[in-house]
Order: structure tokens, then C-alpha cells, then sequence
């Protein structure tokens, strides 16, 4: 989201009056101002808090910053705390602005937030949204409320919950958050017709995405991929890397290929109604290198994704990255696992009628029966367009 403008205070730094340019004009556009300044701190903590939210917070004394927050890793201060204890004096009349409503339950890492905000001086609050975790959802803002501390939500709510979309469904459907990712020609072709992709997209993309998979819990592709391309799946510096995904139905991964290195953990699901037949590849494989997992298949021998997803969920997996080939986006989409695409266009004319497409599968027979894209978002990355929609469901 490049929705974000403003400045911040680190610890240490000197605090000093908000500037006009700032501020604007509006005695109510500051409000906005500091909260997406506190959108700007969450976005910090973006691949470390997992499956937490990503949370910031902005203390101010009329125009000026008094003190800054953020959840920066999982298990944790949260920011509200983390910005209340660089607070070396009393807090009179002092404003807080919170891009997620305050804990007030006890099961969980560290102590609640409600009582340290009612205790820490703070008379106004601005709460960019409500927790979806069926443990506060409301419960915190009506303590605050109750105990004389006035709390208005809502203010950039639409920009907190895009910001923590894989946490709201995580907490609420105990599901991860599952964004499908491709580069394509301006004709729609993802490779020549001879496999050929590299590179379709420009280097400006290439390190847009690195830097994406250190901000995300897991990354899957398909055994095509691993053969065709023998990627790394890494962020190549640019992060902590992901979870490396490969669906590999019946086993045919090389032993030296690059997911199989140690700069990540990888997870290969096999299709586990061949238990017997891969008996000898899994003691080679994954009793020595990696983790397998067997998972149910189709009559066709298509992994159920479903399934899959399941098993990520419990390994606390919120968020997944499927950068496949045109078989795999087709299997997530006609699965139904598919949350959001994201696609870069680039300036390039391939052609050829069996160049690869993003979606291959069995397709649809009308356009009425097409998979139907919404909340459209589009930027330039380098010399590509870097689009983004959700899947209506």
C-alpha cells in the first residue's frame, strides 16, 4: 500500500512540533496523518509476527509526537506498550492513535493491553479497527470507554484491514491467506512456447517479489516449476525466507535441486494413495533431506488443495505465496483455496498459440461462468504494471 506520507520518531530522537505541511489545513486531517503514520510503523513488522497482526502505534500531546510503536516480532511487546514504556514522563491530555483495538484477553504470549493504556495517562484514542479475534472484538474499546477514555474507530479502517488481511482471516476461519503471483507478456503468456521465462518481468519486479516472500509464512509451487526452472525460493538476501512448498505427487524432485538446500525448510506433499509404490523415494528423499507429507488425491491423481491448506493451518501457516506454474493457479483457483492474484504485466509481446498461459486447466466454457476479480489495484513497478485484484467468492 503506497498510501503513506509523514514522518516518524525513533527512541533517542528529538521530538519537536509536527511542521504545517504536515498538519494541513483541516484541524481533523492531522487525525488521519498520524494514523497512517501508524500504519506506516505496523508495516514494520511484517514477516516477524506472524500469524499475529501488524500493529502500530503514534502518541501525541497536541501537534506533537511523543512517542512512536510497533510490534516488531512475534511474542513481543505489542506497539501500544512498546510506545508507552519510551514515555519517560506523565502523560496529561495525551492522544493515542492504534491501528488495531487493544487486547484485553489473558491467553496469550504476554500480559493484556486495556489495563496499561488506562493506567499510562492516555484521554483520547483513534482505533483504525475493531480485533476480528472473537476474544476482544469490541471487548477492549468498551473497557477504555467505560473507564473515561473517549475511543473513536473506524479512521483508516479499509487501509488496516488490506494491511492485516492474513491475520483477519487466520483469526476468523483459522485459514491462511493465499495470494497466487505470476509475470506475463502483454499477450497474457507466462513462457515461450519452448519454457522459456526468464526473464519476462523486469529486475525492479524480481526484487518487489524477493522482498514479498520475507514478508509472507510460506511459498508453493508445483514439481513442473522445481524441473523447469530449479528456482531457490528465497528472498536472495532481501529477508527471512519462507516455507518452501513443492507439490510433487509422485516423488520425481532431483536430489540437487536448489529448494532442497538448507537456506530454508522445505515441505514436499506427495500423493499419499502411493504410500507403497514411493516407498524407497521417500526413504531417500525426505527421511534424509526434507519433510514429506501425503496428502489425498483425485481419481485424476490431483493433489486435494484443500486438504493441504488444512495441514498448513495447523502448523500455524498464515499466509502463502503460490508462484506455479499455469496448472498449479488453475488447481487453486477451481479448488476455491485462492484468496487475491497478483500479476505484472510487462511491456512484451510473446505469441505462439502453446505458449504457456498464468491459468491453464480445464477452463470454462462461457464468460458468464468466469472467475469474477474485484477491488482492482494497479502500480508501476519498474518497467511493468504491477496489478493486484481479490476473487470474488
Amino acid at each position: 500500500m503506497n498510501i503513506f506520507t509523514g514522518i516518524f520518531f525513533e527512541q533517542g530522537e528529538t521530538q519537536k512540533p509536527l511542521p504545517s505541511w504536515f498538519l494541513g489545513r483541516d484541524p481533523m486531517d492531522k487525525d488521519t496523518k498520524f494514523m497512517q503514520l501508524a500504519l506506516k510503523l505496523a508495516q514494520k513488522g511484517a514477516g516477524r509476527v506472524s500469524p499475529n497482526p501488524m500493529v502500530g502505534c503514534v502518541i501525541t500531546q497536541g501537534d506533537r509526537i511523543i512517542s512512536t510503536g510497533y510490534h516488531k516480532y512475534f511474542g513481543g511487546p505489542h506497539a501500544e506498550i512498546e510506545a508507552l514504556s519510551k514515555v519517560k514522563k506523565p502523560l496529561n491530555k495525551a492522544t493515542m492513535y492504534l491501528t488495531l483495538e487493544p487486547c484485553s484477553h489473558t491467553k496469550k504470549k504476554t500480559p493484556p493491553c486495556v489495563p496499561v493504556v488506562l493506567n499510562s495517562g492516555i484521554k483520547r484514542l483513534f482505533i483504525a479497527m475493531k480485533d476480528p479475534n472473537p476474544a476482544v472484538n469490541g471487548r477492549g474499546v468498551k473497557i477504555l470507554q467505560k473507564n473515561g477514555i473517549k475511543c473513536s474507530t473506524g479512521l483508516l479502517e479499509s487501509e488496516a484491514k488490506e494491511l492485516n488481511k492474513a491475520y483477519i482471516k487466520w483469526v476468523t476461519q483459522k485459514l491462511p491467506y493465499i495470494t497466487l503471483k505470476w509475470a506475463m507478456s502483454l499477450d497474457g503468456k507466462i513462457a515461450t512456447e519452448a519454457g522459456d521465462s526468464k526473464w519476462i518481468s523486469s529486475q525492479t519486479s524480481r526484487d518487489l517479489v524477493h522482498r514479498m516472500r520475507g514478508q509472507i509464512d510460506s511459498i508453493l509451487v508445483g514439481i513442473g516449476t522445481v524441473l523447469k526452472d530449479n528456482p531457490y525460493l528465497t528472498t536472495h538476501g532481501k529477508g527471512r525466507n519462507p516455507v518452501r512448498l513443492i507439490i510433487d505427487p509422485d516423488l520425481r524432485i532431483p536430489l540437487n535441486s536448489n529448494v532442497l538446500n538448507k537456506e530454508s525448510k522445505t515441505i514436499i506433499f506427495y500423493d499419499k494413495s502411493k504410500d507403497k509404490l514411493l516407498k524407497p523415494k521417500l526413504e531417500q528423499i525426505c527421511k534424509k533431506y526434507q519433510y514429506c507429507v501425503g496428502i489425498r488425491s483425485n481419481l485424476k491423481g490431483i493433489i486435494n488443495l484443500k486438504e493441504l491448506i488444512k495441514y498448513l493451518a495447523a502448523e500455524r501457516v498464515a499466509s502463502l505465496l503460490i508462484e506455479g506454474g499455469g496448472n498449479t493457479h488453475a488447481q487453486a483457483i477451481e479448488q476455491g483455496i485462492a484468496d487475491e492474484i497478483m500479476c505484472f504485466v510487462s511491456p512484451k509481446v510473446i505469441g505462439g498459440k502453446d505458449a504457456i498461459t498464468p491459468v491453464e486447466g480445464i477452463g470454462v466454457n462461457l464468460v458468464e461462468q468466469s472467475i469474477n476479480l474485484t477491488n482492482w489495484v494497479v502500480n508501476k513497478s519498474g518497467e511493468d504494471l504491477m496489478i493486484s485484484a481479490k476473487i470474488k467468492k
